[in-house]
């Protein structure tokens, strides 16, 4: 199994209302259907403490696919091309506004 986990940041100009409803009713949606996407979840954040040095984080969303060559497969269709477009109007492109990495390991302590 591969797990990306993706900080997603919204552009400034955007409500948090509107960027959660973009989230849950357009953009995820079209990850979900994808039949390569083994788990899609949304997690929503709200910052506790600023330092005023990084940008608040607005999501994180984790999507798993049985193996690299799936995740390979899935980023190819027209569908995520679709949805990558999408993003344009709401996330923040860069690496300050979506930053992808693959979980190494979890570790579950309760």
């Amino acid at each position: 199994m591969l797990t990306l986990m993706t900080v997603i940041r919204k552009r400034p100009e955007v409500s948090t209302g509107d960027f959660r409803r973009f989230m849950e009713t357009e953009y995820g949606p079209v990850y979900a259907a994808l039949p390569q996407v083994r788990e899609y979840v949304q997690f929503y954040v709200d910052d506790l403490a600023r330092d005023g040095e990084d940008e608040p984080i607005d999501a994180i969303v984790r999507i798993a696919f049985d193996s690299a060559e799936s995740m390979r497969e899935a980023l190819a269709t027209p569908e995520y091309r679709k949805a990558h477009a999408m993003r344009e109007a709401y996330m923040r492109e860069t690496s300050r506004g979506i930053h992808s990495a693959s979980l190494a390991r979890e570790v579950r302590l309760v």
